[in-house]
Formats: C-alpha cells, structure tokens, sequence
C-alpha cells in the first residue's frame, strides 16, 4: 500500500502544480459527457490520464470521465477533479479523491484538496493527513468544537434545510462530496442527498468508517457524535 501511496501522491503533485501554475484557458474548455454523466472539462480529462498512466499497473480502474481502464483482480476508483465546477469558477474546494477495492471491500483511500495542498491517506490502521507541500504526517485529530457541518446539495433539498436551521445546525455546502467526507473528523457533521456514484463517496466513506454513518441509495449522514446523528437521522427522515 506504501508503494500506491507513493505514486497517488506524486499523481497529485503534478496536478496541483498544473492547477497551480499552468492553469491555461484551454483547461476550461469541456470535451463532451463522461461516463459519470457530467460535462468532462480538459482539466478533469488530462488529470484522469495521470492517474491512469501511473495506476493502472495495480488493477483495473473505474474513473468518472472515461469508465473502465485495463484490468485486474483489484479495483481503482477515482474521481480525477472532484469538485470540478469549483476548480472552473476558481472557487478553493475541489480535488481529487482515489479508493482501492479488493472483492468488493475497501482497503485504502486518498483523497487530496489542490486549493490547499492538504490530502488524507488511510489504509489498514494508518490514517495520516499530509500536504503534497511536504513529507510531513500527522495523525487524523478529531474536532469536538466545530460549529458547522457540511450539507452537500442543500440547494436541492430545501425542506431539509429549513428543518436544519430550526435545529439551530448551521452548515457550508461546498460541493465536493469526497472532500466533504474527509473533513468529517473536523466539522459537526456531512450530509449528502442526492445520486450517489461511487467515484464521488467510495474513498470518503472508507475515510469514516470510524464515525457514525447512515448510508443508502440516495443518502448519506455522517457525523462522531451519537446524539448529532440520531437528530440528523430525524431531521432527515431516516430515523
């Protein structure tokens, strides 16, 4: 797994100085519909190449842009620009997220936000926050003095919103799922309602698997204290 750590990571860095420093306008131009079902930019396109050159050497990859790359008995699930209406309206949150399945469980997860460099990495019972600025890891700190959670797609969900402000639950909706649910050891809680794919949830749900989670078809809650996710589940309507 160190090894995939390794190549993940330096994938990362080439992107990040890209977006960084040679962001050009070519980038921003979409290039059709991918297999995930949204518009492809030439960004989201040239990093999925990077990924695959660099991973496909460790299984068979499932990416939002072009589906299913080469073969093997593991399987690599990335979102290559999650959040990547964000990224084209220079708005800091978005990234990549990468999830590594071997049948049909969830062994290691990396996911990284560009606007700042930091990315969370997790595999077996090695859970560390580092920067593609340096070697440096830290342990994954749990936050019990967070004032907000993250609800992503909230602008579709207006009944529930409503519920949560009576609830006095104040939230930020971001509009990166995977980058959401690394967060979710920081903020109050993460809230998704909407079509769930697995490029946008794989790899942030193995990063919570330590936390309280509600997850099906449609819906996904996660938060670490019991009793914040017994009133989301109500609020919600999953109670």
């Amino acid at each position: 797994m160190q090894e995939l750590f390794y190549d993940i990571k330096e994938c990362a860095q080439q992107i990040y100085k890209t977006i960084k420093f040679d962001m050009h306008d070519s980038f921003y131009e979409y290039m059709g519909q991918g297999v995930g079902g949204d518009l492809s930019s030439k960004i989201d396109l040239f990093a999925e190449q990077i990924f695959i050159d660099r991973l496909q050497k460790y299984g068979k990859i499932i990416s939002e842009e072009a589906g299913e790359v080469g073969e093997g008995k593991d399987l690599l699930i990335i979102d290559p620009i999650d959040g990547s209406d964000n990224l084209l309206s220079s708005f800091p949150y978005y990234g990549s997220s990468v999830a590594m399945q071997r049948d049909g469980k969830t062994l290691f997860s990396f996911i990284v936000n560009y606007a700042n460099g930091d990315f969370y990495v997790k595999w077996e019972d090695f859970f560390k926050k580092g920067s593609l600025l340096h070697d440096n890891l830290k342990d994954i700190r749990t936050n019990y003095f967070a004032k907000i959670g993250l609800f992503e797609k909230a602008y579709a969900n207006p009944k529930i919103v409503k519920k949560l402000k009576q609830n006095s639950y104040k939230f930020r909706s971001p509009g990166a799922v995977a980058l959401s649910l690394a967060y979710a050891h920081y903020v109050k809680f993460v809230i998704f309602i909407g079509k769930i794919r697995a490029y946008d949830v794989e790899a942030g749900l193995h990063q919570c698997e330590d936390l309280f989670i509600y997850n099906d078809d449609t819906t996904i809650i996660v938060a670490k204290e019991r009793e914040v996710f017994a009133k989301l589940l109500e609020i919600v309507g999953k109670g």
